[in-house]
C-alpha cells in the first residue's frame, strides 16, 4: 500500500477501508477484481442459497460496471457543485456521470454536499443518499463526549518528541536564501540520512516543458521553456531526490547568456568541485565526481546573474540548462543499459527520524499532486504569519509515494520566503498507525485550505482526537467545520474543470482561498493557544464531539444496513 501513496483515485481505498469493519457486522464481504466476470456468479450463488447480494463500487460512475444483474451502489466522492453532465468520447458514453447514474440507479455520497449537487442533477429515478466514511467507534452521548484531547498536553504546549520512519526535509536542517538551498555544514548529510541511496541506475533528465519530473529538481532556475531553461540566480542548484557518493560521471547539456558565455563556471557536488566553460550554443560537458561522503545536490557558481545590456529580456539569465544525465564512473555500456531498465524511484526505506518540536505545532496532511489541496497557501501563510518565530513549527505529511512531487517546489517556496526562522518539516513516506497516532498526538491544530474536500479523512481523524483544525468550511467541510471547533477561513467561488474532462474545459466551481483570512488564522490560533487554554479546551472538545456525531461507526452501521437492505428488497422485487 505505502508504495501507492497519491496513485490517481487512490482516496477511494481509504473509503473503503474506512467501511470494512461496518461492512463485516452487516453481511459477508467479498472482494472482486473483475467486476464483470465475478458480481453476477455471486450474485446468482447467493440467490440459489436464498440469499441476497450487492455490489458496491468503490469507484467514480464511469469506472463502475453497468448492466449486471446484481443490484449496483457506486460509492461516490464528490466535491464540486456540478458532476459531468456532457459526453466528449463517442467511445466511453458514460464520462456523461448523469447517465451513468441513472443506469447505475443506486448512489452513496460521502457528504451533504454531494448528494445535493448529483439530486439536483439526476432527478428523482436515481436513489442518492449520503453515507460518510466512519472516522471514530464511540458513539456520542447526549451531553457529548469526555475530555477527548491528550491530558498530558500543556496549553501552551511544552516540549515533545515525533519519531517517523520516513524522508524529512527540516528547514532548520537547511541553509537557505534567494540564490540557493543547501544542506548546513554543520550537518552535511542531511538529507543523506533522511533519504535512500542512489542504487546506481543511469538518470536521464530533461529540462523543458515536456519533462514529466525533471524541473521538480531544480533551485534558483526561471519556469521550463520548451527548449530547456534558464537560471535566475548566481547560485542555481540541481536538488537529487536520493544521495550519491563514489566514483560518478555527470553530463550536463548547457549553454550560456550574454557575459557568461565564455565565462569558467564551477559545479560542485559535496565537497568535491569541477569546472567547464559555458558556450555560445549548446554544449554537452562530462564531468567526473569522487565523492568521499554523501551530496544531495549539485550546485553551481561563477555565474554572473544580470540582465544582458540592450538585450530585450530583461531577466537576470545566467546559463541555460536542457539536460542532465548521471551514472556511476567506469561501467560499461551494457551494464547502464540493464540498469536503465530498473525502476528508479525511492528504493530503500528511510531509518527512524526524531523530530524534537518545542513550540506549537500546526499539521497538514494531503497528496501535494492533488492540485485541490493548495498547500502553497498553507506554507506561504504560515511563514508569513511566524516568520521571525524559531519556536512555531509547521509539518507537512506528503502522502504521495514519489518526492518527485514537491521537493522541487518546496525548497523553491523556501528559497522565495527566505529569510525566515519559523520551523517547516514535509515527512514523506508511508506512516504505521501507531506513527500517525503519535503525529496527531503532536499536534495543536490540522490546517486545510483545499478549494474543494469530497470528505477530508485526515482532517476528520485529528478532530475526532480534540485537534482543533484551521480551515475554510465549503464542500464536504459544511457539515463539520464551525466557529466552535475550527478558525474558519474564508473562500470564494472561482471556475473549476471537471477531474476526468480531459478537454480541461471549465464547467464547475471550486472555492479560492482567502490567503489573508488563512494567514489572520494563524495568528488567532496561536493567540488562543498561548493566552486562552480554556477556549482552546473547548474548541478541542467540539472538534471530537462533530465528529462523533456525524462519523460515529454505529450510525453509519445503521444507514448502511438500512439503504443495502432496501436496495436488495427492490431487486428481488
Amino acid at each position: 500500500m505505502a508504495g501507492n501513496l497519491g496513485q490517481p483515485e487512490y482516496s477511494y481505498y481509504f473509503i473503503l477501508e474506512k467501511y470494512l469493519p461496518v461492512l463485516c457486522l452487516i453481511g459477508e464481504v467479498v472482494f472482486v477484481t473483475d467486476p464483470a466476470a465475478q458480481v453476477d456468479s455471486l450474485f446468482d450463488q447467493a440467490q440459489a442459497e436464498g440469499d441476497s447480494a450487492v455490489f458496491l463500487s468503490f469507484t467514480p460512475p464511469h469506472r463502475t460496471t453497468m448492466k449486471l444483474r446484481c443490484p449496483t451502489v457506486c460509492v461516490l466522492a464528490w466535491e464540486f457543485d456540478r458532476i459531468p453532465q456532457e459526453s466528449w468520447d463517442p467511445q466511453e458514453p458514460w464520462n456523461n456521470w448523469v447517465d451513468a447514474i441513472r443506469e447505475i440507479g443506486n448512489v452513496i455520497t460521502i457528504s451533504d454536499y454531494a448528494t445535493r449537487v448529483i439530486t439536483r442533477q439526476v432527478g428523482r429515478g436515481p436513489r442518492v443518499v449520503t453515507i460518510p466514511a466512519p472516522v471514530v467507534t464511540q458513539d456520542a452521548t447526549a451531553t457529548g463526549v469526555a475530555e477527548p484531547f491528550d491530558e498530558h498536553k500543556s496549553v501552551p504546549p511544552g516540549a515533545r518528541e515525533l519519531r517517523v520512519t520516513a524522508g524529512i526535509i527540516d528547514s532548520q536542517a537547511l541553509d537557505i536564501d534567494t540564490q540557493s538551498v543547501t544542506p548546513k555544514p554543520f550537518n552535511p548529510e542531511f538529507m543523506h540520512e533522511q533519504q535512500a541511496p542512489w542504487d546506481g541506475h543511469p538518470v536521464e533528465w530533461s529540462f523543458s516543458t515536456s519533462s514529466d519530473t525533471g524541473g521538480q529538481y531544480l533551485v534558483g532556475f526561471y519556469g521550463e521553456e520548451a527548449w530547456g531553461c534558464w537560471s535566475k540566480t548566481s547560485s542555481p542548484s540541481i536538488i537529487l531526490p536520493w544521495s550519491i557518493s563514489g566514483e560518478i560521471e555527470l553530463t550536463l547539456e548547457l549553454v550560456g547568456y550574454g557575459e557568461n558565455r565564455g565565462r569558467v563556471v564551477q559545479v560542485a557536488i559535496g565537497n568535491e568541485v569541477a569546472e567547464l566553460e559555458l558556450q555560445h550554443e549548446l554544449h554537452s560537458h562530462t564531468l567526473r565526481f569522487s565523492i568521499g561522503g554523501h551530496a544531495n545536490n549539485i550546485q553551481f557558481s561563477g555565474i554572473r546573474a544580470i540582465p544582458a545590456p540592450g538585450a530585450r529580456d530583461h531577466r537576470t539569465l545566467g546559463l541555460g540548462l536542457r539536460s542532465m544525465s548521471l551514472h556511476r564512473a567506469g561501467e560499461s555500456d551494457a551494464k547502464r543499459a540493464h540498469l536503465d531498465l530498473q525502476a528508479c524511484d525511492d528504493i530503500a526505506q528511510p531509518g527512524e527520524s526524531l523530530l524534537a518540536l518545542s513550540g506549537p505545532v500546526y499539521t497538514s496532511v494531503f497528496n501535494p499532486a492533488d492540485g485541490r489541496k493548495n498547500w502553497h497557501d498553507i506554507v506561504t501563510a504560515f511563514c508569513w504569519s511566524f516568520r521571525d518565530d524559531p519556536e512555531k513549527t509547521l509539518l507537512l505529511k506528503m502522502s504521495h509515494h514519489n518526492r518527485a512531487t514537491f521537493l522541487g517546489e518546496l525548497l523553491l517556496l523556501f528559497s522565495r520566503l527566505s529569510p525566515f526562522r519559523c520551523r517547516i518539516v514535509a515527512i514523506h513516506g508511508y506512516l504505521s498507525s501507531a506513527q500517525l497516532a503519535e503525529l496527531v498526538a503532536v499536534t495543536d491544530y490540522f490546517v486545510n485550505a483545499s478549494l474543494a474536500e469530497g470528505q477530508c479523512l485526515p482532517l476528520l481523524e485529528f478532530m475526532a482526537e480534540g485537534v482543533p483544525a484551521i480551515s475554510p468550511d465549503h464542500t464536504a467541510m459544511e457539515t463539520y467545520i464551525n466557529g466552535d471547533n475550527a478558525f474558519v477561513v474564508k473562500s470564494s467561488a472561482q471556475p473549476h474543470i471537471w477531474p476526468n474532462d480531459p478537454r480541461r474545459a471549465y464547467r464547475t466551481i471550486s472555492h479560492r482561498i482567502d490567503w489573508d483570512s488563512l494567514r489572520q488564522a494563524y495568528l488567532d490560533s496561536a493567540y488562543v493557544l498561548h493566552n486562552d487554554a480554556a477556549k482552546y479546551r473547548a474548541m478541542s472538545r467540539e472538534a471530537a464531539a462533530t465528529v462523533r456525531r456525524h462519523y460515529s461507526s454505529s450510525k453509519v452501521g445503521q444507514q448502511l444496513e438500512r439503504f443495502l437492505g432496501d436496495v436488495a428488497r427492490r431487486a428481488r422485487r
